[in-house]
């Protein structure tokens, strides 16, 4: 029987992101000074710990999103990546000590944290911190790594991208097909399959249906009594349908007819169709206005990525980073160096539409 007072484990929410991988990640080294170092960067270290608990928690987040090629592209990604990101993430902890109050910071991110989870108190925090074997400082130090990196880069990056009109109107003029909705179609189908030596009796079947259907049958007692397709199960219903998704033969016919009108046999090469056509939707065009946030969301994303690299580049430059010759090997690619296929590490953190700019919790010195 319960009596209210059982330890309860901190639960994860999805309200809260950073609070998503909290727990999976590793404790800062802090008691633990012994230590095997993997790299310095400037007064801070990643531990042999961290950098372990790291790989297992993005291992374990890849196989639970990704299967086939994309799992393969993804695990050596984030094998010839991982390290460089850790050190991303210290040199931006490093710059936000220049940008941000990180006193008022770690404050705000832990009542953050206490809101999603349902805490109520510092006490109650404190004794769920305890019993997970984690101090106060532990968590704030955790929450500082997850947040702050992003939070650098909304505010040193993301906030100066500027979009002109000049540019949403030609984004808008070659982007023409992505506004466009084209037409479409709803119908119920009667499908007679045949083979060469039967094409004709079958072709004989179908007008017989169609003369039925004309002269008053109801369409889905004859799908029923008639159809050998699976759609015969949903009453021979199918769509809506634009005309790149349909048979050509089929759709040269049904985007012919009028709502509730039946057409003629249609001839796909292996089957006679006979359709009723039960409504159609007009090709629809978004105007420039009504695309416009879409838009400025594309063109920032798409100058977001040379300007995020110039900006690592130079954090990495103008800042003291030592990797322990051990680990040296899983520095594949950074943003000093190209791995084989070409490429620099992805950005820290998520899309520009995905992150706000700094402010609320991240007071700006």
């Amino acid at each position: 029987m319960s009596t209210g007072t059982e330890p309860r484990a901190l639960p994860i929410l999805p309200a809260l992101a950073v609070a998503a991988a909290l727990l999976a990640l590793p404790v800062p080294a802090g008691a633990a000074i012994l230590e095997e170092i993997v790299a310095k960067v400037n007064n801070r270290i990643i531990t042999k710990s961290e950098f372990e608990e790291r790989g297992s928690f993005v291992l374990k987040q890849i196989y639970q999103q990704y299967s086939g090629e994309e799992l393969d592209r993804q695990l050596v990604d984030s094998q010839e990546s991982m390290l460089a990101n850790m050190i991303t993430e210290l040199l931006l902890i490093d710059r936000a000590e220049s940008l941000l109050d990180l006193s008022k910071v770690r404050k705000n991110l832990v009542d953050d944290f206490r809101k999603q989870q349902g805490i109520t108190s510092d006490e109650e925090l404190d004794r769920l911190l305890k019993e997970q074997g984690m101090s106060r400082h532990d968590l704030e130090e955790q929450l500082v790594r997850l947040a702050v990196p992003q939070e650098i880069i909304n505010y040193e990056v993301k906030r100066k991208i500027s979009v002109s009109e000049a540019e949403i109107k030609k984004h808008y003029e070659d982007h023409q097909q992505d506004w466009e909705t084209p037409p479409t179609v709803t119908f119920n189908e009667i499908v007679l399959f045949y083979e060469e030596a039967t094409k004709p009796e079958v072709l004989s079947r179908a007008q017989g249906i169609v003369r039925e259907a004309k002269g008053g049958t109801d369409f889905g007692e004859l799908v029923q009594r008639y159809s050998e397709a699976p759609s015969k199960e949903s009453g021979g219903f199918l769509g809506p349908f634009p005309a790149s998704d349909l048979h050509p033969a089929i759709a040269g016919a049904v985007f012919g007819l009028e709502a509730g009108e039946v057409g003629e046999p249609i001839d796909t090469g292996r089957s006679y169709q006979v359709v009723r056509l039960v409504g159609k939707t007009d090709r629809l065009v978004k105007t420039m206005e009504e695309a416009r946030d879409t838009m400025v969301r594309a063109v920032r994303e798409t100058k977001f990525r040379p300007r995020y690299n110039q900006y690592i580049r130079r954090l990495w430059k103008e800042n003291q980073i030592e990797v322990f010759p051990k680990y040296e090997h899983f520095l594949v690619r950074s943003p000093l160096k190209q791995g084989p296929g070409g490429q620099a590490p992805a950005p820290i953190g998520g899309r520009e539409d995905e992150s706000a700019a700094a402010g609320g919790r991240f007071p700006l010195d």
